[in-house]
């Protein structure tokens, strides 16, 4: 090893900056303490650690918040419902504003911070074409958000992407190619099931996949519970 008398003056003079800031913030009793606790991670065996402690966990790719959430599927039920006859239930569709985290990365995920309803109807056409829309919804969301997608309804017929549903969402996706298309069936919605499917279409732009997807701290039971108290309250203020 170099002897220090023989480092050019600047870097002794490094060299004893460094040591006053070692001191300073305690970093040798840090490395002590350090030095101690290495003879008891050695106690620790190869046996001790599993395969699991090994793996990273999966994330969901799709986050979406409790209110983005509940606002869709009480819109949804708002026009489809089992107190309607179902002749008479309708679409609902919407537009999503959020952010994306840790962009990127292996963790990045689109968080669905809002829902903002826009239309319902027999023909809705699951199309926003009114620019007034976006304009209005760009004034009001958060300042860090930004529309990432669409959510439209499919009342007793499950998520997926129509043709329709396809077309359209392959607009959202020539702006941006993260776009997310979620679809909810507001009839599907139980204690172990939210009804909700989020898509987006694949580069060849021929068919679409699933993005697995969570309701940020909300549970099945918890929702469906909301959602049956907004229920009863439609009911009662229908009588």
């Amino acid at each position: 090893m170099e002897d220090e008398n023989d480092f050019p003056e600047q870097y002794k003079v490094l060299l004893k900056k460094i040591e006053a800031l070692e001191k300073a913030l305690g970093l040798k009793e840090v490395e002590d303490i350090l030095k101690d606790k290495v003879d008891e991670e050695k106690e620790i065996s190869e046996e001790t650690i599993t395969e699991d402690d090994l793996q990273i966990k999966p994330t969901n790719e799709i986050v979406i918040s409790p209110k983005a959430y509940l606002k869709l599927a009480k819109h949804a039920l708002t026009y489809a419902n089992k107190n309607i006859p179902k002749k008479d239930w309708v679409e609902v569709i919407g537009l999503l504003t959020g952010r994306i985290r840790h962009e990127d990365t292996p963790l990045e995920q689109i968080f669905v911070e809002d829902y903002w309803p826009v239309d319902q109807g027999d023909a809705i056409s699951v199309e926003i074409v009114d620019q007034r829309i976006f304009a209005e919804i760009f004034h009001k969301k958060n300042q860090d958000n930004f529309i990432i997608g669409w959510a439209h309804s499919h009342p007793s017929y499950s998520p997926f992407l129509s043709d329709d549903d396809f077309r359209t969402h392959l607009r959202y996706q020539t702006f941006w190619n993260k776009s997310i298309a979620v679809v909810l069936d507001p009839l599907m919605i139980s204690p172990k099931d939210f009804g909700l499917g989020v898509f987006r279409i694949h580069k060849d732009k021929k068919s679409y996949y699933d993005l697995t997807n969570e309701i940020d701290g909300l549970s099945c039971e918890a929702n469906y519970e909301s959602i049956s108290l907004f229920m009863k309250n439609m009911s009662e203020n229908d009588s």
